[in-house]
């Protein structure tokens, strides 16, 4: 079903998917991770056990979620990163993981999803801004992966930084 390799563009396509990550659980995927598609989102052993303490997949209920596009997204953002295009930083508080070619595009999505996400006409909830006006001392959610063009970010600093470790970023 998910079909759409991502590659380097000189600008990015509209954002409409968004995984989102939960706090580490204990695993990786859960069981209801990635509903009735690949196995485990088609993520192979050996990502699941890189990813394994950083972070969860939570279930986003939608078959875009689950035929290839998080792994589709991790293997661009890997190859980009190998080749020194990945750059990191923060912008209104929410730390990010991005191609440096897309640093603008990252920080303008970031201000539409603290301003209002419904905007955005995304295809499932989100959730940045109510995580980062929570009250809550950590929030469920903690971080995000962009499956349309391929970047993270985080409003928690720890897995904002292991993810930088393990993308050498």
């Amino acid at each position: 079903m998910f079909e759409k390799n991502l590659h380097l563009k000189s600008r990015m396509d509209k954002t409409i998917l968004i995984q989102r990550l939960m706090r580490y659980q204990g695993h990786v995927v859960g069981p209801f991770s990635f509903g009735g598609g690949l196995r485990n989102g088609g993520l192979t052993q050996e990502a699941l056990s890189l990813l394994e303490g950083i972070f969860t997949f939570d279930y986003m209920g939608a078959a875009e979620f689950e035929f290839g596009a998080v792994p589709n997204a991790l293997s661009f953002l890997w190859d980009e990163a190998m080749k020194g295009e990945v750059i990191s930083g923060s912008h209104n508080d929410v730390f990010y993981i991005c191609p440096r070619t897309y640093e603008n595009g990252v920080k303008d999505v970031i201000d539409q999803l603290l301003a209002d996400e419904d905007d955005m006409e995304l295809e499932e909830y989100c959730g940045l801004k109510s995580t980062v006006n929570s009250t809550s001392k950590q929030p469920r959610l903690a971080g995000w992966l962009e499956l349309d063009n391929g970047f993270f970010f985080f409003v928690d600093q720890d897995m904002f930084e292991k993810v930088k470790n393990l993308f050498k970023v």
